[in-house]
C-alpha cells in the first residue's frame, strides 16, 4: 500500500517538473546586495495604508529603494528621470529660430509686430534655456555623489530665505527667480511629453 502511494505521489510531483520552475525564476533574483552594510538581503518593503513607501534592509535597516506616490508619479511625465541637455538643446534650437527672426526682422522691413515676437521670444527661451541648464547642473552634481537632490533644492531655498530675510530688496528678484523656475518647469514638462509621445 505505501509503495502504491508513493508511486502516486512521484506521478503528481512529474506533473511540474523542475525545470518549468527553473524557467520561471530565470534570470530573476531574490536577493540584493546592501549598499550600506555589504550584505545579501531580500528587501522588506515600508507600506502606509498600503501605500508602498521603500524598501529597507532587514539587517541594517538602510533604505534600499523608494517608491514614488501618486503624485510624484505624476510629475515624472513632466521631468525626466535621469540629467539629461535634451530639453536644454531643445531650448537653444528654439532661442536661435527665434533670433533669427529678431534679425530679420531688423534687416527686411516687416510689420513691428514680426519684430517684438522676434525679440520677446529670443529673450525669454533664453532665459529658460539659461534656467533649465542650472537645474540640470545640480541635478548631475546630485547624481554624481549620490545623494538626493531634493535636499539641494531645500538649502538653496532656506539660503534664500534667509538671504532675503536680512535683505528686503532681494526679495523681488527671489520672486522672479521662482516665476522663471515655473515657467521652466511648464516649457520643459511640454517638450518631455512631446518626446515620450513621439517614442
Amino acid at each position: 500500500m505505501s509503495s502504491l502511494s508513493s508511486h502516486r505521489f512521484r506521478l503528481s510531483s512529474n506533473k511540474h517538473p523542475i525545470n518549468s520552475v527553473k524557467s520561471v525564476l530565470a534570470d530573476h533574483h531574490a536577493t540584493v546586495n546592501c549598499l550600506e552594510c555589504n550584505r545579501i538581503m531580500v528587501p522588506r518593503v515600508v507600506t502606509y495604508y498600503g501605500q508602498p513607501l521603500r524598501s529597507v534592509c532587514p539587517f541594517c535597516g538602510a533604505t534600499f529603494a523608494k517608491f514614488p506616490s501618486g503624485l510624484q508619479r505624476f510629475f515624472e511625465h513632466f521631468q525626466p528621470k535621469a540629467p539629461s541637455l535634451d530639453a536644454f538643446k531643445s531650448l537653444v534650437m528654439l532661442t536661435l529660430c527665434f533670433g533669427l527672426i529678431w534679425l530679420i526682422s531688423d534687416w527686411v522691413k516687416v510689420p513691428e509686430e514680426f519684430s517684438f515676437v522676434g525679440t520677446i521670444g529670443t529673450l525669454i527661451l533664453a532665459i529658460i534655456a539659461a534656467a533649465e541648464l542650472t537645474v540640470q547642473f545640480v541635478e548631475f552634481i546630485a547624481a554624481k555623489l549620490s545623494h538626493e537632490s531634493n535636499y539641494y533644492w531645500a538649502g538653496l531655498v532656506l539660503t534664500s530665505l534667509v538671504l532675503s530675510n536680512e535683505n528686503s530688496n532681494l526679495i523681488n528678484y527671489l520672486i522672479l527667480f521662482l516665476g522663471i523656475m515655473i515657467l521652466r518647469w511648464f516649457v520643459v514638462g511640454f517638450l518631455q511629453i512631446l518626446r515620450t509621445k513621439g517614442q
